[in-house]
Formats: C-alpha cells, structure tokens, sequence
C-alpha cells in the first residue's frame, strides 16, 4: 500500500487516540503526519510541520537527548521480526514555552517495504506535566549522558588502576582504605589521585563522583 494511503487511512483513528501520534519516515526523522492534538501544542500546521523535513529533530525534539536513540533504533526495528515497540523519555519544544516539555513516548513501526525493512514508525507521545518526580530524573539523566560524552576522552585516558583509585575515592574512601584494598603503597595511591586531578582536570570529591556516576563506576 502507498505510504500516504495508508497514513490517510489510518489519520481517523489516530484522532481518536489519547496521546500525541506522529509518523515518521525511518531515514532522517522526517515527520509526515501529526495528530491535531500534538499540531495544536506546536503552533503549526500539518503542512508547517512536514516542511521541516530533518530539521524537525532540531527545532522541535531536544537532538541531544534523541541522538543516541534515533541512531539505534533503525537497526532495532530491522532486527525485530515481529513488530516490537520502544520507550523512552525525551524533551519537545513546544509552542509559546520557554523550556522543553517531558514526554514519554512509544515508538514501532509503522510500515515496511517489500524485503520486511521498516521504512516509517508510528509514535504516540504523551506529556509528563503531572509526575514532576519523573522529568527530574529524566533531565538528570540527559545530564549525566551530555558529560559523559563530552568527557570521555579524558576518562579513556585513565589507567585501569587509576579507574579503581577513582572508584573507590567516589564511594567515600581513604588514602589508606584504598591502600589496603588495592594492595599498593599511601604514596602510590596519593600518585594516582594526583595524576586523574590532572587529567580530569577535577580537583573535589564531588568532582571524583561525578565522573564515577556518569561512567557507571557506583
């Protein structure tokens, strides 16, 4: 079936349905169908939103906390045979607000070519306004996944014995505790924190956390 039959098709019920739904072409994102519901919150019209094209991942979607997943989930869908959904939270500009608004959203294939490809996904979306709890943690992970890119290099640069000296200062270690449980000299755990001080360019026990949490030492 014509892909744009099928979105015809399929708009009414979308219409129907509590959440946001969206259509999107696989390759690039593109969005090419969004309910009124979802239209409405974004200030524009269907033909607005379609002349986006790629672009729509960088105006409307936060890309920073959808690179990741978008360059994965292609190789999931082809990989699933049956037809398998995916979650994730993620930020959306909306109309007339200053800051991104949390959503979850379900994401599963829409449409397949002839070799079984998906070639469009179908998302619905629905907005996390009423469980403050979740978008803290949300952005506190967006966070953490923004560091950890941006900084590892510098950590790739630590030594495996380093990484443990690391560690264990993160968890609330001493000198002499990490001695003991490492089996090396004072001097030479002293000489380990200097040299990822400097690597890191850190120099607090916040600082030792920090890199730990977001490299899933502790």
């Amino acid at each position: 079936m014509n892909i744009q039959k099928k979105i015809n098709d399929f708009a009414p019920v979308a219409e129907l349905m509590p959440g946001v739904v969206v259509i999107h072409e696989l390759k690039g994102f593109r969005p090419l169908y969004m309910s009124s519901k979802g239209l409405k919150l974004l200030g524009m019209s269907l033909n607005d939103l379609v002349s986006l094209g790629t672009d729509y991942k960088r105006i409307i979607l936060n890309d920073k906390f959808m690179v990741d997943f978008l360059e994965s989930l292609e190789e999931m869908l082809n990989e699933e045979k049956e037809w398998g959904t995916y979650s994730i939270f993620h930020q959306v500009q909306l109309s007339n607000e200053k800051n991104y608004s949390w959503y979850v959203s379900s994401v599963k294939a829409f449409h397949k070519d002839a070799a079984g490809n998906t070639t469009h996904t179908i998302t619905i979306a629905f907005p996390l306004g009423h469980f403050q709890h979740i978008p803290r943690k949300a952005e506190k992970l967006l966070n953490e996944s923004i560091f950890s890119k941006t900084h590892l290099k510098k950590f790739l640069s630590l030594s495996p014995r380093a990484i443990e000296v690391l560690k264990l200062v993160a968890l609330g270690n001493s000198t002499n505790q990490i001695s003991e449980t490492l089996n090396i000299s004072p001097h030479t755990v002293n000489s380990h924190r200097k040299l990822i001080k400097q690597k890191l360019n850190i120099s607090t026990s916040y600082d030792f956390t920090k890199y730990a949490r977001s490299y899933d030492l502790i």
